[in-house]
């Protein structure tokens, strides 16, 4: 694995939230990842967040947007998320979706082996490079570090 431990910049996601039964999530993602391509044909990435731990009901499920430009107005169909600055241990994947859980155990157990605790009531995140195959994604997994 290629992981690394960096801080990040607080950043802002404009998009959808998604929120399901747990085992309906490998099928929703995908269609509201469908729905913002659509709506931002040009962009470069998406962006997912999700926290695993107990949250406020208003923070639930799993969110996936585009970074925002701080100038953006928000259209009123979709949501947005701020995301405040935190630290990371992060890593590449490439495989399918069905491969995702895989890369997290094998992440998590790394951090633990290493020292890094996780922050389960904070967000975690995922970069989507490429989305649109979902055999063929290519992300970064961010696991928030509690500090």
């Amino acid at each position: 694995m290629n992981n690394k431990v960096e801080e990040k910049e607080a950043f802002t996601l404009i998009g959808y939230r998604v929120v399901c039964d747990g085992e309906d999530y490998i099928l929703e993602i995908p269609k509201a990842a469908e729905k913002l391509r659509r709506r931002f044909p040009d962009a470069d990435v998406q962006v997912g967040a999700f926290i695993p731990g107990e949250c406020k009901e208003e923070d639930d499920g799993y969110w996936i947007g585009v970074p925002m430009d701080q100038d953006a107005t928000i259209p009123d169909d979709m949501d947005h998320l701020k995301i405040e600055k935190q630290t990371y241990v992060m890593t590449t994947y490439k495989g399918s979706n069905d491969g995702i859980r895989e890369a997290y155990a094998s992440l998590h157990e790394w951090m633990e082996r290493e020292g890094y605790p996780r922050d389960l009531e904070a967000w975690h995140v995922e970069v989507y490079h490429s989305w649109q195959d979902k055999e063929q994604l290519h992300m970064e997994l961010w696991e928030t570090v509690r500090t």
